[in-house]
């Protein structure tokens, strides 16, 4: 028997299920109603309920006919390329070696959209982790979206809408998912999780929890899952969440390795350890990106505020060009050298760290 981990265990099954949402769902309840849904542009942090809303909204749409959603997760385009549009069966109909991954993608999206929909008057068509498509992917799919209109309602899913470009902006109804802690709705998330589960979450551990998920639903649930494992009973206090939380930092603590790698000047070594974080690890160029801001912040107080906003022009800089970069190495290399390089002139010691 197949073991479900918890995440998709507890994904809600309808829009009323969504905790800590309810002007969004109440707007998409009345589109299901009228059997009407405009394109989408759904933002907020993660583990909000984004993606599961899209799932939920489909479910009172379509019922069985799961073949009218279909959901592209762009950063496995982004960052596989050809390697994930050839094992995604998929696009196996649309994949051609001589092609470039995009003009692959193009084709794929374009064939897909005009297609009619099966007992329904139209498709819905989700990516997400939009934020991380380049710019000329999403120019075309603008330009898809306008030919498609007829069978096809586009949905994209970011926790960066000012990444996503403003002519498909302008075409959808934006939507904001509020943090779940603000509203209450982790709590209960979790409380009725470990009560289903039949445990014990103390109040220590779900403040310890929610602290280290950092409003990310999936995240905590998640951590609260490995605790259970962990635990010799049915309950699950602070201390075993530290223990699981400390595992899952060591993925942090590898990228603060690549700034120290950049410093010292080992580069052939910084390389080497970036592709294994993309590769094995599954990290996006935009959350390596990310957690170097985390982590420059963490040390501020050995660079001063002069120092500081020049790497975190830096970093600016990095994170605008993957907006429309196919090979986010690149420009994350090109980040931790050009910081290493502003150090060495500055006339500070380049084994000292940030």
């Amino acid at each position: 028997m197949m073991v479900m981990m918890w995440r998709e265990k507890y994904r809600p099954g309808s829009l009323a299920e969504i905790e800590g949402q309810d002007d969004v769902i109440d707007r998409l309840k009345s589109f299901t109603e009228r059997k009407q849904v405009p394109n989408l542009l759904l933002w907020g942090s993660r583990g909000v309920g984004k993606t599961s809303s899209v799932l939920a909204l489909a479910q009172e749409l379509y019922g069985s006919h799961d073949e009218n959603l279909f959901i592209v997760e762009c950063r496995d385009f982004v960052e596989q390329r050809k390697k994930w549009l050839r094992a995604d069966k998929r696009f196996r109909f649309y994949y051609d070696e001589h092609k470039s991954a995009l003009d692959i993608f193009k084709d794929m999206i374009r064939s897909y959209a005009v297609l009619a929909p099966i007992n329904a008057a139209f498709k819905l068509m989700a990516f997400n982790n939009a934020d991380l498509l380049p710019v000329d992917a999403q120019q075309a799919l603008r330009r898809i979206m306008e030919r498609s209109s007829r069978t096809s309602r586009f949905i994209f899913i970011t926790t960066k809408p000012s990444a996503i470009i403003p002519a498909i902006r302008s075409r959808c109804l934006n939507l904001l998912f509020q943090p779940l802690i603000k509203t209450g709705a982790m709590d209960r998330l979790l409380l009725r999780i470990a009560s289903q589960e039949e445990l014990e979450l103390t109040d220590q551990g779900l403040e310890m929890l929610k602290r280290y998920a950092g409003g990310d639903a999936g995240t905590a649930i998640d951590i609260m899952e490995a605790a259970s494992a962990i635990s010799n009973s049915n309950r699950i206090d602070s201390e075993e969440i530290v223990v699981v939380a400390q595992e899952l930092r060591k993925r942090s603590n590898r990228v603060a390795d690549l700034i120290d790698m950049a410093l010292a000047g080992r580069y052939r070594e910084l390389r080497a350890e970036l592709k294994r974080l993309m590769r094995d690890e599954k990290m996006s160029g935009r959350e390596i990106v990310e957690a170097i801001h985390d982590i420059v912040l963490q040390r501020k107080a050995r660079l001063g505020a002069r120092r500081l906003a020049k790497v975190m022009i830096h970093i600016g800089d990095a994170d605008y060009k993957l907006c429309s970069a196919f090979n986010s190495m690149i420009h994350i290399e090109e980040l931790v050298v050009r910081c290493r390089h502003f150090y060495s002139n500055s006339g500070s010691n380049s084994n000292s760290g940030f």
